[in-house]
């Protein structure tokens, strides 16, 4: 059965491609099936076809292979949802950000988890506070990228009772690294329980 994350950003350059390809990653080392789909108009894709020597169309699947990842294009969505053979566990779904003309709110919460990526610098808080306040994002996962690790604990009692949900990315300069650091697969494991715990109906300030 297909469940689908829907990730976008607060604001341009937050970091929501590099999240989703590094989910992807996470479940696939953990035995999932998991799979990226561009669902912004950012045409990375593109540019991954074009500047990545070992990246192949997968003509079968209909997507492009790279890093031993599986990336698609948003138009293979509903083929993806639809489909009965062997689908994947997880369809980890890069909406950009929400800022964006061609952003689709109604698209984006139709999925199973959605995840909102923010900053606390002072041109980000404020785009975070907004994006925190659209209904669509009211049962949203929460990461913040590019944050001191010293202001962990002050933005999670902001976040109030959403501070459960809430993540903090480690740096990852590179949206396809496939190493073994602690930080990253910690703070992903955090991420998927909390993204299991939304699909579930369960509340991870519950548990």
């Amino acid at each position: 059965m297909n469940n689908t994350i829907h990730i976008a950003g607060s604001m341009p350059r937050i970091g929501t491609t590099t999240l989703a390809l590094q989910m992807v990653r996470f479940c696939t080392k953990y035995g999932y099936k998991a799979c990226y789909v561009e669902m912004s108009r950012q045409d990375y894709l593109w540019g991954v076809s074009k500047i990545y020597e070992g990246a192949v169309l997968n003509r079968s699947k209909g997507c492009t292979d790279y890093a031993g990842l599986s990336l698609y294009a948003g138009e293979r969505l509903d083929a993806l949802l639809n489909s009965q053979d062997d689908p994947y566990d997880f369809l980890i779904c890069d909406y950009g950000n929400i800022t964006d003309a061609g952003f689709r709110p109604e698209q984006f919460a139709g999925g199973d988890c959605g995840i909102l990526v923010c900053g606390n610098k002072p041109n980000e808080i404020f785009k975070a506070e907004d994006a925190l306040r659209d209904p669509m994002m009211e049962d949203a996962a929460v990461v913040f990228n590019f944050t001191d690790p010293a202001d962990y604990d002050a933005i999670r009692e902001m976040m109030g009772n959403r501070g459960g949900e809430t993540s903090f990315m480690p740096y990852i300069p590179d949206p396809f690294y496939n190493g073994e650091d602690y930080k990253v697969r910690e703070f992903f494991q955090e991420l998927m329980d909390n993204v299991v715990m939304i699909i579930r109906g369960d509340s991870a300030d519950e548990s």
